[in-house]
């Protein structure tokens, strides 16, 4: 994930890929801002935090194919959709011993949209383990 402020403007190729939506609709413009704080400067090594905030807007199906059409209740093409989510992350990284670089991570993400996403709100344990294989 990048770590700095990303555009999907129009006719630019780069996708803005938050934690659950990806911004990526027909006509669809997006803009997502993210801060992250590595504790270590502050003599917690191994503590980071993560705010992330994703915005989407104008995605049209009007002329979408049959994949990616999203329609209304009354069957015609939905237009002007807009959604958005927010991310919250704490995450650690075990700096020794025999689980060392193992990372456990707490996020609690929520989005919104108008009628093409259903909304969300979870929180999530995320564990990740590297393994050398060569």
């Amino acid at each position: 994930m990048v770590s700095t402020i990303l555009a999907n403007l129009e006719g630019c190729q780069e996708r803005v890929l938050a934690g659950r939506l990806h911004f990526n609709s027909p006509k669809e413009q997006s803009l997502q801002l993210r801060y992250d704080l590595d504790m270590q400067a502050f003599g917690i090594p191994g503590l980071s935090f993560m705010t992330r905030y994703a915005k989407g807007w104008d995605a049209d199906y009007s002329n979408a194919n049959s994949v990616y059409m999203r329609r209304g209740a009354d069957g015609a093409p939905l237009q002007d959709q807009k959604r958005w989510e927010r991310d919250i992350e704490a995450k650690y990284v075990i700096q020794s011993g025999s689980l060392k670089d193992m990372s456990l991570r707490v996020r609690q993400a929520t989005t919104r949209a108008t009628d093409f996403e259903s909304d969300l709100d979870e929180v999530r344990l995320i564990v990740e383990y590297p393994l050398q294989l060569l």
